[in-house]
Parts: structure tokens; sequence; C-alpha cells
């Protein structure tokens, strides 16, 4: 019977069954008027229970009905336990018992499904105790089926139907990100699924379509960029109109003084190597005049003789002073090799207590703690960033208003304080006279101040150079698309000698011929002939076809000539269509033929490389490629063979009748020089103070290797009589080739640019480019066919062939931390 039918049945008859002592009660109570109040407390209580217990089972009804099993359960559960096992309540209490064991199954088949077995078995053991449904079949047959390992997997566990369920709903998640185009997200969710199940092959599914999707869309993006870049070498066909341009009265006046500046002596004393230094017992004079001699012998830096060199003067003050003594009586024992000046001064200095000031003209020894009112002048090498590093407006007076209007011409980056102002903030006093100039070409402070207000601008310079470091990564992305496109439409035609009627003088042969003109069996041996047709008269021979035309540059004519030999030769555009005819008994040949191609050649190259704000970074993905430099001539004999000359059948080798041939040496590699043949990239980035922008140097450069060119020419030699009657039909005008005598050189192409920019943190520009195209055309026809109309065009050959190229650079820059991670203040 159906719980629903069943439960109208068993709540009416319950309803009686409980009325029923109840009904006693009341008749008995006028005959048992002497009991205790005691049997009536209890009959009261059991009413209630029976009561309750009937709220427990319409409850546990509706539970069931829902589908809450566990609710269910726990509801016949109480109605059982308030009904006393009696006469009175049996009914109820079985009705009870058979819910509970129904609910109760159908709770262990939940837990089972949610891989909760020890839960199921304890549910169906509480349902079979004694006392309660240990006859139930439902229950036994469950209780098998949980101790079957074939129909319950015991290595289920809730935990991981938890997992499935949660499985489930991620891939239902993810694959709707996936249909929105979303496939970061949707990528990122598949990888949640597989840090819950890691065998999950739906999710490897769905994240190789999302990746093929993504694939897709670059494929579609490269497409468009290499449209793009060829439209722009299409657009730049288009002439300008020339704007009118005034022109002044007057030229400003040519500064002189910009030309024939000299080098800097602080960069002589860098660049200027003492190959070999030993002094024993040398003062320091003798040591100065050793060097200024040195200094003119080594200086090749400057063409006239007159600034050849570097002065040294030793100022002392007062001779009779005690650091002036002290400084004559040091004696320098010092053994060097290899070494800058600027380091030998700098052991002299250490030795004898004095300090070297590079000036313009000389550099002047002075002993250290010597004080002077006199300006000198040095150059320091400071961090590029100096002047930013301090964070400091222009002028180093008060900050930057970020809402203030921008002057016209005024850069995107924070206006650096002078150098005076920043040196100034350092504590470094400028009395008058003094000044101190930044050169960020190469990062040089140029100072001119006494030398106690030196002392300070080397502790600042020091203290510059331990500051915080910023990383700065940058990526530069060299594309170059090229397209070749070949079309050609041509027709040629062969006519045989044929006589066009009558008897000439000699009986048999006719009075007039006609014919296709000329054999010409070099450009027209392609051209098929009938059966037993022998002549090849062309009548368009002289009509050009194939690479007779379309050409490579010459460099690329001269590595193709290494490769397919030194004189390679013409080849006719292919045939498609071959006709034959019947003309006055002779036969007319016709050949169309027909070529278009179209070639892509797309290169990507992206190196990348992270350094510090203010020092220079290189990248270099190469090869070394060694190829001979220098070659050796080749060696001749005076005479190659007096006697006869055969030729040996079994080696095929040519040899001399009386003494065997002298060898002939060709020229041969002696010196060998090597190349990087790849990507190199050289970076100076520099980090603004608010890390916002970027002044940036780049290097980039691709370098490939295309092949070798041969600058050699074979060595030839009259061949003997004797051989030349054996093989005069293999010889070209009685002539052998000794030896091909290559002479290789390579050939590379190189693309780089050389840029400084400022480009925010994490855009990408555009730094460099390059278009190009070259077009190819010919029109060849035959006189008088080829401007017959219409049929005119089976005698003409015509074909283009467009070749363009565009390169493009595009930097991208992003500053780090030194974690590697994009700084919190941006």
């Amino acid at each position: 019977m159906p719980i629903s039918d069943r439960y109208h049945f068993v709540t009416s008859r319950a309803g009686l069954l409980a009325m029923a002592p109840l009904t006693c009660l009341l008749l008995a109570q006028p005959l048992a008027a002497q009991h205790s109040s005691l049997a009536q407390a209890e009959l009261q209580r059991r009413a209630t229970n029976a009561q309750e217990a009937q709220e427990l089972l319409k409850k546990g009804d509706e539970s069931y009905k829902d589908g809450k099993w566990a609710e269910a359960v726990q509801a016949y559960s109480g109605a059982r336990e308030l009904l006393p096992d009696a006469p009175a309540t049996a009914a109820t209490r079985s009705a009870a018992t058979e819910r509970l064991a129904q609910a109760s199954v159908e709770l262990a088949r939940k837990q089972r499904r949610m891989g909760d077995g020890a839960a199921a078995a304890s549910t169906l053991e509480r349902v079979l105790a004694p006392g309660v449904a240990p006859l139930d079949a439902a229950a036994l047959q469950l209780q098998e089926e949980l101790s079957d390992p074939i129909r319950t997997n015991p290595a289920a566990t809730l935990e991981h139907t938890k997992n499935v369920d949660k499985v489930r709903q991620l891939l239902y998640e993810a694959e709707g990100f996936k249909n929105l185009g979303k496939y970061d997200s949707s990528e990122a969710i598949y990888e949640e699924v597989l840090r819950l199940d890691r065998t999950n092959k739906a999710a490897r599914r769905g994240m190789e379509q999302s990746v093929q999707a993504r694939a897709d869309y670059y494929r579609a993006a490269r497409d468009e960029a290499k449209a793009s870049t060829l439209g722009e070498v299409d657009r730049a066909w288009e002439l300008y109109v020339r704007p009118s341009m005034t022109i002044p009265d007057s030229l400003n006046p040519v500064d002189e003084n910009a030309f024939g500046s000299r080098m800097a002596l602080s960069a002589k004393l860098e660049r200027l190597i003492i190959p070999s230094l030993d002094f024993e017992g040398t003062d320091i004079q003798e040591a100065l005049e050793y060097l200024r001699a040195q200094s003119i012998n080594l200086d090749t830096f400057e063409t006239d003789p007159a600034r050849k060199g570097i002065n040294f003067v030793l100022e002392l003050g007062n001779a009779d002073s005690p650091a002036a003594k002290t400084v004559l009586a040091s004696k320098i024992n010092l053994q060097l090799k290899n070494v800058p000046i600027s380091q030998v001064l700098k052991y002299i200095g250490e030795i004898t207590k004095t300090t070297h000031v590079p000036q313009e003209y000389a550099v002047t020894i002075r002993a250290v703690g010597a004080t002077s009112a006199e300006m000198i002048t040095r150059v320091y090498n400071v961090p590029p960033d100096f002047l930013s590093s301090g964070g400091s407006a222009a002028g180093g007076e008060g900050t930057i208003d970020p809402f203030a209007e921008r002057k016209e011409g005024e850069g995107l980056l924070r206006t650096k304080a002078s150098a005076t102002t920043r040196l100034k903030e350092l504590g470094v006093q400028f009395p008058e006279g003094a000044r101190a100039d930044f050169t960020p070409a190469n990062s040089s402070l140029r100072v001119t101040n006494t030398i106690e207000n030196h002392e300070l601008v080397e502790q600042a310079v020091a203290l510059a150079a331990n500051t915080k470091p910023t990383m700065v990564a940058v990526t530069v992305r060299v594309i170059k698309t090229q397209e070749r496109t070949l079309k050609e439409l041509s027709f040629d035609w062969l006519l045989d000698d044929f006589p066009l009627g009558g008897n000439g003088i000699v009986p048999g042969v006719p009075s007039m011929h006609l014919s296709g003109g000329s054999t010409n069996p070099a450009n027209l041996d392609d051209v098929a002939l009938p059966p037993g047709a022998i002549y090849r008269n062309g009548m368009t021979s002289g009509n050009r076809s194939g690479s007779e035309v379309f050409t490579n540059n010459s460099i690329d004519g001269r590595i193709l000539e290494q490769q397919q030999g030194f004189a390679p030769g013409t080849a006719r555009a292919p045939g498609v269509l071959w006709a034959n005819g019947i003309l006055n008994n002779n036969n007319l040949t016709m050949l169309m033929r027909g070529l278009a191609q179209k070639k892509g050649v797309d290169l990507l190259t992206s190196p990348s490389t992270v350094t510090r704000s203010g020092q220079q970074s290189t990248v270099r993905v190469t090869r070394e490629f060694i190829y001979p430099e220098e070659y050796e001539p080749p060696e001749l004999p005076n005479t190659v063979d007096s006697g006869d000359v055969f030729i040996d059948l079994d080696t095929g080798e040519i040899q001399g009748g009386g003494r065997p041939l002298t060898p002939i040496t060709p020229a041969t590699p002696t010196s060998f020089t090597m190349k990087e043949v790849g990507v190199i990239l050289d970076v100076l980035p520099t980090v603004s103070a608010d890390h916002n922008y970027v002044d940036i140097v780049l290097k980039p450069s691709v370098i490939d290797f295309d092949g070798f060119v041969n600058y050699g020419s074979p060595i030839t030699s009259p061949a003997p009589a004797s051989l030349t009657s054996v093989i005069g039909a293999a010889l070209s005008g009685g002539v052998v080739e000794l030896t091909p005598n290559q002479i290789l050189m390579p050939v590379f192409s190189v693309m780089k640019t050389d840029s400084a920019l400022t480009i925010q943190n994490g855009a990408t520009l555009v730094i460099g480019g390059m278009m190009d195209e070259r077009v190819e055309k010919f029109e060849d026809k035959t006189q008088l066919f080829g401007d017959l109309p219409l049929v005119g065009r089976m005698f003409r050959n015509e074909g283009y062939q467009p070749v363009r190229t565009a390169i493009i650079f595009l930097v991208t820059v992003k500053v780090l931390d030194p974690t590697g991670e994009i700084p919190s203040d941006n």
C-alpha cells in the first residue's frame, strides 16, 4: 500500500485506538473512585504521548513526501518512542515502525550515493536492531548491497562525492565563461577543477578549447597586423603636396666654438693604459714626469700633437710647510701592469698622502687636508637618475602641482632639479664662481668648486650609488613581414618550315618559304612537338618569361649563384596548356604559360631583459658563426704535363702518360673570424621619481646569415691534344677546369635601431620601422601579331612581381620592485 494511502488509514485507526483507552477510563472512573490520583496521572500522560505521537507521524509523513529522509527518520523514531508496547497502541506503533524502516532505507540509499558508507550502515543497523524491524526486506537487501564491493564502491568517501558536485558546478561555470570569450576566467576555473580532481579530462579538454580559441584570435591578430603594415607600405606611395616654404632673410651665425673640442682630461685618465710601471724609491716629481711622458706616447685620441698627453701640476703651497715636506720626502715603491693613469695616481696619492683633481688643461696634485679657496673642476660618474632620485621639483623649490597646466614643449616626466640645486640639497656649498653641470648622455657630473666641497660631492655621489635600486623589465618585439606576389601569362608559338607554292630555279624546290623564324632551343626546349615534327622554329622566342625577367636583387643573385653554380641558367614559366594544329600540312604549336605565386614570410622575435634603473643590460641569443677572413693565393705549376694524357676509365681521373700531373692548390683559408648571428638587445633604462615614466636607451638588433658569395673564379688550362681528342665533346674550346678555386665570403642581413625615448610604465610604443616595396613588371610582344585586336593577346607575354616588406620595432616597459612585483606606489 502506498504511504499516502496508508497515511489516511493509519491516522483514522490510530485515532480510534488512542481514544479507546480514554473512553474506558471515563466509564471506569465512577466504579474505581477509590484508585489513587497517581494512576490517573499516568493515564493522562499516556494520552498526551499518544497525541504527540500522532503529530510526529504527521510531520514525518510530510518530510517523507518532500524527500527529507533524515527529518522523517527522526520524526518516526520520536513517534515510536512515545508509543508504549501495549495492546492499546500496538497498531499505531507498528505503523510508525514500518514508516521508520522505509524512511531509514531511503536515507541509507542517499548516504550511499554521497559516499558515506559508514553512515548508511549505521542507519540500517538501527532499523534492523532487535525490537525495531529486524526482518525488513528492503533494509536487509540494502545492507547486502553495502557489503557487496561490486554494487558499492568501498573507496568512495563523502569528501569525494562533495568534490564531484563542486567539480560539476565549476565545469558548467567554466563553460559559460568560455562561451562568452572570457578565456582567462575560464582557464582559471578549469585550473581550480584540476586542483580538486587532478585527472579530470573534461577540464583539460576545456582548457585545450580555450587555448585554441585564443590561438585563433592571435592568428587573426597577426593577419590584421600584417595587413596593416602592408597597408602602410601602400600608403607610402602617396605623394604629399609640398607645403609653402618661407625663406628667412638672413641665417643665424654658426657657432664656431662648437667645433674642435678636445677630450676631457678625466676621460684620458681612464682610457690611457700604462703597459708596465716600476717605481723603486722614486719621489713624486719624478713619478709625475714619467707619467707625463708616457701619456704623450700613449695618447692616440688627439690628432694635434700640441694636445697630446696630460699635464701634471704639483701644488704644495709653501715648501717649508709640514705637508709639503712630507709629500716631497715620500718615496714611491710601486710595480703595476696594464693599469689606467687614474689608478696609478690613486696609488701614488695613498703613498704620498696627496689627491689629484682633473681640471680643464692639467691635473692638479695637492696634499691631503690642504685648504684653498681656488676653484678646481672634476668630473664624476653618477647614476643616470642622480637628479631625479631626490624627488625635488624643478629648481628645487616647492613641489609639482599635478593639476597645473604644462608649458608648451614640456615633457611628461617630472622636471628634474638642476645639478647645483641637487648638490645644495645634499649639503654642498657653492661659493661665488662655483657651479655644477650634469650630462645625461654619459651620466657625468662636472663640478667646479673648492677642494673641501669636492669631498662633500664625493660623499653625495657615493650616497646616490647606494640608494635602493628600482628594477625595469624591457621587452622589445621585432616584427618583419614580407609578401611576394608573382603573376604571369604568356604564349609561345612554334611554326614549321613549309612552302607557299610555286617552283624555284632548282627543280623540286619551292620558290618561297614561310617558317617561325630562327631556332632558339635555349628558350623553347620545353615545348613539346607532335610526333614526326622536326623543326623548332619559334615565333615568340624573343619574348621573355620566368626567371629571364624576374630576378633577385644583386646580393641575392650572387648568393643564388653560389647555390646553383657560378653561372645559373634561366628558366621560362611552366606550361599550362598545349595545342597543336595543321597549317598547310605543317605543324603549328602553341604553349600557354601561366604562373601565379604568393609567398609570405613573417618573423617575430621578442628579446626581453630585467635590469636596475640606470644600469645597462644586454641580452644575447646568438650563435657564433666562424668563417674565413683571409685566403692564401692558389699555387699553380709552371707546366701541367709534357707527355701524353689519357683518362683512366676505372677511376675517371686524367693522368699523364709520362709522369703524373702536377697538383693544383686552390685558394685556401688562412685566417678565420667570428660573428654573432641572432638577437642582441642593449638597454639602459632610468625610472622617474614617481615610477610612472622611464627614460630608456635601446639598441635592439637582429642579425641573420643569408649565404656565401663566391669571389673566386675557376682555374683552367688548355687541354693537351690527346685529351682533347678523347673528351673533346665535353670540353669548352679545348679548356680543362683544373680547380673551381672558390673564395667564399658570407653575407649577413641586419635589422637594428638605436633610440632614446621616454615611455610610460606598462605602455607599448612603436620606436622604429621600415617599409619597402619593389615592383618588377614586363610586357613583351611579337610585332605585328601582338598588335592585332583580341588575338594579339596570344602573342604577348605580360607579368608583374611586387615584393613588399615591412619591419617594425615595438618596446614595452614595466617598472618592478626588487622582488619582481609591480611597486605598490603604482
